[in-house]
C-alpha cells in the first residue's frame, strides 16, 4: 500500500467520522435537552479503542469506523428496562420523536451550512452553457452517434447544458437510455441521439466524451518569434486558430502546419491578477522551421484539462437561497437514483457503502478541498434523508413506531418491535455485505 492510498483512506475515514459525529451529536443534544440518560456516545462500532466517562456517559471511539451510535437508557426493547424517569421509553411521544428526528436534522442543517459557506467563499461555476468536446473515445456511444472532437453540446434532452459534472451525472444514470443532444459542428447545429454504455462494469453509464484540454504557452515565446511579436505570454490559453476551437495540442499543430505561411487568426485568453480573464486576438504569420519540417509560430505548448469554470462569490442572501435549492436537489437525488435502478438505467452494483464512500471522500479530498466539502455536504444530506425513511432500523422507523403508538394509544409490544428490528437488521446486514463486496471490487478495479 503506497503512502497516497494510505492518506486517501485516512482522510476518507475522517470525513465519514465527521458526518457520523454530527448525526450522533444531534441525538445526544436532543436527549440531554429532554432529560434522557445517555449511557454511551460512540463513533464507530465494536471494541472501544478509547473511552472516557463523564456524568454517567461513556464517550468512546470504537474499532469499526463505519458509523456510530448513542445508547440511551430504556431505548432497546430487547433489554430489561428499569422504568426510571430519565429512561427513553417513559418519555412522552414528542420528546422521543424529537430525539429521533434530531440526528437526521443535524446532518441536513450541517450540509446546508457547508453549501452556504461554499457559495459565499466562491464556487466554481461553468463560464457558459456550452460544452466544447475535446476527445471522443473510439468505439464509444458518442463515436457511434457521429460526435467528434471540437463539436459543442448545447442541450441535453431539451435542457441547457450546465457544465461537465452535470453532463457526466446524466450519462451515469442513463445506461441504454436514448438521450437527445443538440450539438454544434462545422456544418451547423443538429440533434443526435446517444445511448450511454456501462462504464467498466461499474454500474454507471458513460458517453465516451471528455472535455477539451487547455492548450497554453508553457513559457514566454521568443521576442522575435511570430507569437512573441503578437504579444502572447506565458500561461496564455489558446482558444482558437482561424475559427477552429483548440481542444488538443495536435489541433493547433495541424492548423498551423496547413497554413503554408499564410496569416492565421489566433484567439487567446489571459488571466489577470484579480482573477478576471481577458480575451485577445492576433493575426500571426507562421514561419517555416527546417528542423521540425513544418510551420511554427514559436509557442512551447503545455496541456491541461480545460475546466471552463469561473469562481463566483455570492452575497449571504443569495448564498442561503442557492444552498436551499441545492439541498433540495441533493436530498431528492437518492430517489431519482433508486428510480433509475428500478428501470435498469443504473445497475445495483453502482451503489456505494461505507467502504466506497471512504474511498471517494479520501480521493476527492486529496485532489480538491472545495470538491471534498461539496461531497461531504452531499453525503451528509443524504445520510439525513435516508435516516428519515420509515425503515425499521432507521430514525424514520422509530418515528413510524411512535406514530403508530400515537394512533393506537399504546406502543407495539416489545416482542413485536424486536422481531421487526431483527428482520430489518438481517436484511440490511446482507445488503451491507453485498455493497461492501462491490466497493472492494470497484476499488481494486480502479487501482489497476
Amino acid at each position: 500500500m503506497n503512502i497516497y492510498w494510505l492518506f486517501q483512506i485516512v482522510l476518507g475515514l475522517l470525513g465519514l467520522s465527521l458526518l457520523v459525529f454530527i448525526h450522533e451529536l444531534g441525538h445526544f443534544l436532543a436527549a440531554k435537552f429532554c432529560g434522557v440518560r445517555v449511557l454511551t456516545f460512540s463513533i464507530g462500532f465494536g471494541t472501544k479503542l478509547f473511552k472516557v466517562e463523564k456524568n454517567g456517559t461513556v464517550y468512546c471511539i470504537s474499532a469499526i469506523p463505519f458509523g456510530g451510535y448513542v445508547a440511551m437508557a430504556g431505548e432497546n426493547p430487547e433489554q430489561v428496562r428499569e422504568d426510571r424517569p430519565d429512561d427513553f421509553h417513559v418519555q412522552p411521544i414528542w420528546k422521543r420523536a424529537l430525539i429521533a428526528f434530531a440526528g437526521p436534522a443535524f446532518n441536513i442543517v450541517f450540509a446546508y451550512a457547508l453549501l452556504t459557506g461554499i457559495y459565499i467563499i466562491g464556487n466554481p461555476e461553468p463560464v457558459s452553457d456550452k460544452l466544447v468536446i475535446g476527445i471522443v473515445e473510439p468505439g464509444s456511444a458518442a463515436e457511434e452517434a457521429g460526435i467528434a472532437g471540437g463539436d459543442t453540446i448545447f442541450t441535453i434532452d431539451g435542457k441547457k447544458a450546465e457544465g461537465w459534472e452535470k453532463f457526466r451525472e446524466e450519462m451515469g444514470i442513463s445506461i441504454s437510455r436514448n438521450i437527445a443532444l443538440e450539438i454544434g459542428t462545422k456544418e451547423g447545429r443538429k440533434t443526435v441521439n446517444i445511448v450511454p454504455k456501462e462504464l467498466r462494469d461499474l454500474g454507471v453509464g458513460t458517453a465516451g466524451i471528455h472535455p477539451r484540454h487547455r492548450v497554453f504557452a508553457a513559457t514566454d515565446p521568443l521576442k522575435d518569434s511570430p507569437a512573441g511579436k503578437a504579444g502572447i505570454k506565458q500561461n496564455d490559453t489558446i482558444l482558437s486558430v482561424d475559427g477552429y476551437t483548440i481542444g488538443y495540442y495536435q489541433d493547433m499543430i495541424d492548423i498551423i502546419s496547413a497554413s503554408d505561411g499564410g496569416a492565421v487568426e489566433v484567439v487567446f485568453s489571459r488571466e489577470q491578477k484579480d482573477g478576471k480573464v481577458d480575451t485577445l486576438s492576433a493575426s500571426i504569420n507562421p514561419l517555416w522551421n527546417e528542423e521540425a519540417e513544418r510551420y511554427l509560430i514559436g509557442i512551447q505548448m503545455g496541456l491541461a484539462q480545460f475546466d471552463e469554470l469561473q469562481v463566483v462569490h455570492k452575497p449571504l442572501g443569495e448564498a442561503l437561497a442557492m444552498a436551499a435549492k441545492k439541498s433540495i436537489s441533493m436530498g431528492t437525488s437518492v430517489f431519482r437514483y433508486i428510480h433509475r435502478i428500478a428501470i435498469g438505467e443504473v445497475k445495483l452494483r453502482a451503489m456505494s457503502g461505507p467502504v466506497g464512500i471512504v474511498q471517494v471522500i479520501g480521493l476527492v479530498w486529496l485532489e480538491n478541498l472545495q470538491k471534498a466539502v461539496f461531497l461531504l455536504a452531499l453525503i451528509s444530506i443524504n445520510l439525513g434523508v435516508m435516516n428519515l425513511l420509515p425503515l425499521a432500523i432507521t430514525d424514520g422507523g422509530l418515528l413510524l413506531f411512535l406514530l403508530i403508538e400515537k394512533i393506537r394509544g399504546k406502543p407495539l409490544s416489545q416482542k413485536n418491535q424486536a422481531r421487526i428490528q431483527q428482520v430489518a437488521t438481517s436484511f440490511f446486514i446482507a445488503l451491507f455485505f453485498y455493497i461492501t463486496f462491490v466497493d472492494l471490487s470497484r476499488g481494486s478495479m480502479l487501482m489497476k
